[in-house]
């Protein structure tokens, strides 16, 4: 029974599946690129894996796109890339990923912003139908977070697992909100604002400002590490990067207020997930002392899907 759980991120795209070796988790730049001859024999058999043909077209993935096209060729951050070509040579880089392991995909599950899941659902589970024979879900991503700390690795439901939590997830494009009260989602509880793009954006800007111009995927480290380094020297950029984060952190703190709203006080624990999480973590907690990370913030919403996934499967076999 292979189960793929998927989360097509505006920085990377992170599966979860169970192949031939046990459960595997992957990583790799959401980055596409057309697929050009490459002439070295070696970088060519290398490149060969992260090749992907659709629609009659050939394009390069991940590590390979990142080498040949460059960075700045990273998917757009806007909600019409899932009807974009390269969200789709995404998404059948993961199910060939996954098929040349396992060798079948049982069922996909995938997730979108809670912002847009009424309007794009349909849309998305009939695109990721036609590359693949697989049964399709389709779920608002920040679940996949509750997901992995509510169900064990084998799709078994953890029994003293919290029902009424509130979750965050923060990634590049968008940072998003969900509730859980009395087990049940609540959907005037879930809501999006702006993710760590957003920060990096607003540090690209003003590193413009002074002369130092930079692309977002620069911008996107320099936020991080509050340097960076330019024609060859060390810039410190530790005031103008904490200054973006600053606004960030008020944008999630006003968006969590608006979309937990009355339930907030009910929440037994808030969950933490994105590629964002680490950075946030210490400004978010001061908010909420109930604040918890979780395992592997970045992969948690694939892990959620593959768990939720295989436990739906079980509980249909079992009946």
């Amino acid at each position: 029974m292979t189960v793929l759980g998927l989360d097509v991120g505006h920085s990377a795209v992170k599966m979860s599946y169970r192949g031939k070796a046990g459960i595997e988790r992957v990583i790799f730049p959401s980055v596409v690129s057309p697929a050009i001859a490459i002439s070295d024999r070696s970088a060519a058999d290398a490149a060969a894996n992260d090749t992907v043909e659709v629609e009659g077209n050939k394009f390069f993935v991940g590590e390979t796109a990142v080498h040949e096209a460059g960075a700045t060729q990273s998917s757009g951050l806007h909600h019409r890339w899932i009807s974009s070509i390269e969200y789709k040579v995404l998404i059948q880089a993961a199910i060939n990923i996954a098929m040349r392991d396992a060798g079948k995909i049982e069922m996909i599950v995938v997730g979108l912003p809670p912002v847009i899941m009424r309007e794009r659902q349909l849309a998305l589970r009939n695109l990721v139908s036609t590359m693949t024979d697989a049964d399709v879900r389709v779920f608002p991503e920040p679940s996949g977070v509750l997901y992995s700390v509510a169900i064990n690795d084998d799709g078994v439901s953890i029994e003293d697992a919290p029902t009424n939590v509130g979750v965050i997830a923060v990634g590049r494009y968008t940072t998003d909100f969900m509730a859980l009260v009395d087990g049940k989602w609540m959907e005037n509880a879930a809501g999006s604002v702006g993710g760590m793009s957003k920060a990096a954006e607003l540090l690209r800007r003003r590193l413009g400002e002074g002369g130092v111009h930079v692309d977002p995927i620069i911008a996107d480290q320099a936020l991080r590490n509050k340097s960076l380094r330019h024609y060859g020297q060390d810039m410190d950029v530790s005031k103008p990067a904490e200054g973006a984060m600053q606004i960030l952190v008020s944008s999630i703190i006003d968006g969590a207020a608006r979309a937990f709203g009355d339930v907030e006080s009910r929440l037994e624990a808030i969950y933490v997930a994105g590629g964002g999480a680490d950075m946030l973590m210490p400004t978010l907690a001061e908010q909420w002392p109930h604040l918890s990370p979780v395992e592997s913030p970045r992969m948690a919403v694939a892990e959620g899907f593959r768990r939720v996934g295989e436990m739906r499967k079980l509980l249909a076999g079992a009946k």
